[in-house]
């Protein structure tokens, strides 16, 4: 009996630790993740911690100190570089955290709330002296937390899902500028770093951006948008954007201009994982609308299908690493490494292909109906070791290592539309094909000689 009850003190006592243990993981997690912040320009500036016996609650302010250190880390991250002016609204910016998480050692889930406490000083003083009510406004808002990030974050699988807190703000500057910004039902789901998930979907349904003023007027509209990212490296990812509307508006004075487009799809990816590395894109537009000034123009099932491919693997990842290398240290010297692992990129020859770049349909002024048009093309540019000295030498050298074929169908409403500023010469009638209610342009390019429906062009 009583070594039972030794066992059971052991077990209870055990027990009894555990949440003092989880509680030192998730804090010397959370103290490694800190640090790594300050290293790149967020220092800590006031830490608030309370504790239970099966929670713990922290509450963190970080400054941007070092804007450069900071954009220069986003850049590594980035597809395109964040600007450098962006340092004057960064630099000096206060950012709160809010983070929550059970002591259990089996528990590695954190719950986490990101925001803006404040601007930076330069923009508050340029604020100030503008509008002292906007301004008074705006600091109120952001203190309240109006721009935030929830985040659920499992520490060791890296999984995570969230949302950004809706926005819903009016407000009347002292110009006169009614301004309107409304943000509805946005999450996200992935894994990985939360700089850079490997994987990331994220669903936003509603985004709306108004400036209105006496003699001008600006409208931007988001509906419906999924995006999601799929990451294998550097190198090799899927990414694709659903958008069922999209709209800007410019009215004014002088000029009127609306953009409109429907049900669009964008499909983008790169693989090396085979002998070469591939390139590839997809994207369509069901209506495209363009009101600009009175001219109205109508485009009906747009769709875009290209690719490249037979790309050297190993010269491809060089000029990838490079460029992300140039995001870090754009100098003189790396932009020259740059151009060089490029051009040995292209030496080693390469496939271009557009298998769809069509049109169903346009319209003009609602009433000019002219058809549509059709291209699909492939381009070979041949390996060839001697590329930069021909280059160097003359571009024109560099065509012969190149062979083309492409087929043309375009309605004769939009060639004659194409034509009526700059019309052929008339000996071009001579190699059109005509197909029905459209013309047809098959066309070669082979050993330096151009070929247009079987005929030599001269």
């Amino acid at each position: 009996m009583k070594k039972i009850v030794i066992a059971l003190g052991i077990i209870v006592l055990i027990a009894a630790a555990l949440p003092i243990l989880g509680n030192s993981f998730m804090q010397s997690t959370i103290d490694a993740r800190v640090k790594e912040f300050d290293s790149y320009g967020l220092k800590s500036k006031n830490t608030q911690t309370s504790t239970s016996y099966l929670t713990s609650k922290k509450h963190f302010e970080f400054v941007l100190e070092n804007s450069d250190e900071f954009i220069s880390y986003l850049n590594q991250y980035a597809d395109q570089q964040v600007s450098p002016y962006a340092n004057a609204m960064l630099k000096g910016v206060v950012i709160g955290a809010d983070l929550e998480y059970s002591n259990l050692p089996f528990s590695k889930e954190i719950t986490l709330d990101i925001y803006p406490l404040s601007m930076s000083p330069e923009m508050a003083e340029n604020l100030q002296t503008k509008d002292i009510k906007f301004y008074t406004y705006l600091k109120k808002f952001l203190a309240n937390k109006g721009i935030l990030y929830h985040i659920d974050y499992h520490i060791l699988s890296e999984d995570f899902s969230g949302y950004v807190k809706d926005i819903d703000q009016r407000y009347l500057l002292d110009d006169g500028t009614e301004f309107e910004l409304f943000l509805k039902d946005t999450s996200l789901q992935g894994n990985g770093k939360l700089i850079a998930p490997n994987t990331l979907v994220s669903k936003l349904k509603e985004l709306h951006l108004s400036l209105k003023q006496a003699d001008e007027n600006i409208l931007f509209n988001l509906k419906n948008l999924q995006t999601s990212t799929s990451y294998e490296s550097k190198s090799t990812y899927l990414s694709s954007v659903k958008l069922e509307d999209f709209n800007f508006t410019l009215q004014s004075t002088t000029n009127k201009g609306d953009f409109t487009m429907k049900n669009i799809n964008i499909n983008a990816s790169s693989n090396t994982q085979g002998e070469f590395a591939e390139l590839d894109s997809k994207s369509s537009t069901k209506l495209m609308n363009l009101n600009s000034n009175g001219f109205l123009l109508n485009i009906e099932n747009f769709n875009m299908d290209m690719g490249v491919d037979s790309l050297d693997k190993t010269s491809f990842e060089e000029t990838l690493l490079l460029a992300s290398q140039m995001k870090k240290s754009n100098d003189a010297q790396m932009q020259q490494k740059l151009v060089r692992a490029a051009a040995q990129l292209v030496s080693k020859g390469f496939v271009f292909n557009i298998g769809d770049f069509s049109i169903k349909n346009v319209t003009l002024n609602n009433v000019e109906k002219l058809g549509g048009l059709k291209i699909q093309s492939q381009t070979t540019f041949k390996a060839d070791q001697d590329f930069m000295k021909k280059l160097q030498i003359s571009p024109l050298l560099i065509i012969q290592n190149m062979k083309n074929l492409t087929k043309i169908r375009v309605s004769k409403e939009i060639y004659a539309k194409l034509t009526k500023e700059r019309p052929l010469p008339s000996q071009m009638n001579q190699y059109i094909n005509k197909d029905g209610d459209d013309y047809i342009f098959d066309m070669s390019y082979l050993n330096g000689e151009l070929k247009m429906n079987g005929k030599i062009v001269r």
